[in-house]
């Protein structure tokens, strides 16, 4: 299996909108990822591709000194395959290569898989966010420590 991870375009945006919804039940939407990919300098979005097939996406921005990632998922049918922490690897490395500070996500304090990869990564819990989600569900506020210095 050959997993490649890209920098997202255009061609992406309705393979991203579908997944987004399928799994989150919501999307950032067909515009603002449009305008993130065209437009927003401080973005950088990034596709998995497995066997020529897309498989996952992460999106970030850098808001130097910190940076932050916005939305991350791998397509059901490639979960398991370390798909997610290649995407923010990739993420890590340029925030590495802009001597990032912090780097922040939320992620649902229910999804465990998705918890212990960001731990195995390096990330820790900074604090709770009651009631974060549309559901009312809580979301842990996860930070890790780059070091760079701007």
């Amino acid at each position: 299996m050959d997993i490649k991870i890209r920098k997202m375009d255009l061609s992406d945006v309705s393979y991203v909108y579908d997944e987004e919804i399928k799994i989150f039940g919501k999307s950032l939407g067909v515009k603002t990822l449009y305008k993130e990919i065209m437009y927003n300098d401080l973005s950088r979005y990034f596709i998995a591709i497995v066997d020529d097939k897309r498989a996952g996406y992460v999106g970030s921005w850098l808001t130097i000194p910190n940076a932050e990632i916005l939305n991350l998922f791998v397509s059901s049918e490639y979960r398991g395959l370390g798909i997610g922490k290649k995407l923010m690897k990739e993420v890590m490395d340029i925030c590495n290569e802009q001597n990032i500070e912090f780097l922040t996500l939320e992620v649902n304090v229910n999804n465990k898989y998705a918890v212990k990869m960001y731990e195995d990564l390096g990330f820790t819990i900074s604090r709770i966010r009651k009631k974060y989600y549309d559901n009312k569900e809580d979301a842990l506020l996860m930070v890790l420590e780059l070091g760079g210095k701007t």
